[in-house]
């Protein structure tokens, strides 16, 4: 009788589960869960990645919490915006708000990789009562531009817009050449790479073409000023970890001296490698976030 009471429970529960990834699918977005239970860990790739960034840090994970990794819009297997849109910073805020309503979800611990990890950092200083935790790996504050520059800035936006409507896809020969240039782009070995480009590629005839949308890497044409980026990350009260990494981007230190003082209950931890340290070193990352989520779990 237990046992088909469990068979049940796992029956329904897997269930919620396709559901849930079914009404994200609705809205554009791509997503990986991990089969467990438990409150609900949403994590958030970097920029250019997608949610395969998280599978090594999760096939260590504890089973105690649902880890759904999602693919922004433009990204992995997540639909690309409209062609009269653009990749706005906020709107992926609004993408992660859009994403707790779809799947039902009031409150959930956030974790962040680069992009993501400042996705989250803004998302939980505008919806703190959305945020148990927060977990930002090699990313903090906001990328900023100086105020003299803003014109500058919109000038060369629009410039990028206009290549990247001339822009033609790249034919990768095979997927080791793909891989090749993945890894020799960043701090990626050719394993992790290869992980990334499962979901970043499409195999067809003659060779391999990147899935990403290429208008991800026109500048963008709106960035706030250090004043303004400053006063969205004021007394952020969310319980926070911060993981740096050893021989991570010099720029997310940087923003550590900018944005520091605007998160009032914040844990910072140096680990071994690179700036996708979640990558190199998967078993170190997920055993500090797992405490970080420990002290801030509501049951």
């Amino acid at each position: 009788m237990i046992k088909y009471l469990y068979a049940i429970q796992y029956e329904n529960y897997v269930t919620r589960m396709k559901n849930a990834i079914d009404a994200l699918q609705r809205i554009g977005i791509a997503a990986q869960t991990t089969d467990s239970k438990g409150e609900v860990v949403l994590c958030l790739h970097g920029w250019l990645d997608n949610s395969n960034s998280f599978a090594p840090m999760l096939d260590k994970a504890s089973s105690a919490y649902q880890w759904i990794s999602i693919d922004f819009k433009g990204h992995g297997k997540s639909q690309w915006r409209s062609a009269d849109a653009h990749y706005y910073f906020v709107d992926y805020v609004y993408d992660l708000l859009n994403i707790l309503d779809v799947l039902g979800i009031e409150r959930c611990h956030l974790v962040g990789h680069s992009m993501g990890a400042m996705v989250c950092g803004l998302f939980a200083s505008l919806y703190p009562q959305r945020v148990k935790s927060l977990t930002m790996i090699e990313g903090f504050g906001l990328v900023c531009t100086p105020e003299q520059q803003l014109k500058k800035q919109i000038l060369d936006a629009f410039e990028h817009r206009q290549a990247s409507d001339k822009f033609k896809k790249r034919l990768y020969a095979n997927f080791a050449t793909l891989v090749t240039a993945r890894s020799n782009a960043g701090d990626l070995t050719q394993e992790d790479a290869a992980l990334l480009m499962q979901r970043n590629s499409q195999q067809v005839e003659g060779g391999f073409y990147l899935t990403i949308d290429p208008r991800l890497k026109t500048a963008s044409a709106i960035r706030f000023s250090v004043a303004q980026a400053k006063a969205m990350l004021v007394d952020v009260t969310t319980p926070s970890l911060l993981i740096l990494s050893d021989k991570g981007l010099g720029f997310v230190k940087d923003n550590y001296d900018l944005f520091i003082d605007g998160f009032k209950d914040i844990t910072v931890e140096e680990v071994s490698g690179g700036h996708h340290c979640h990558m190199d070193n998967p078993q170190e990352c997920v055993s500090l976030i797992e405490q970080h989520l420990n002290r801030n779990a509501v049951t």
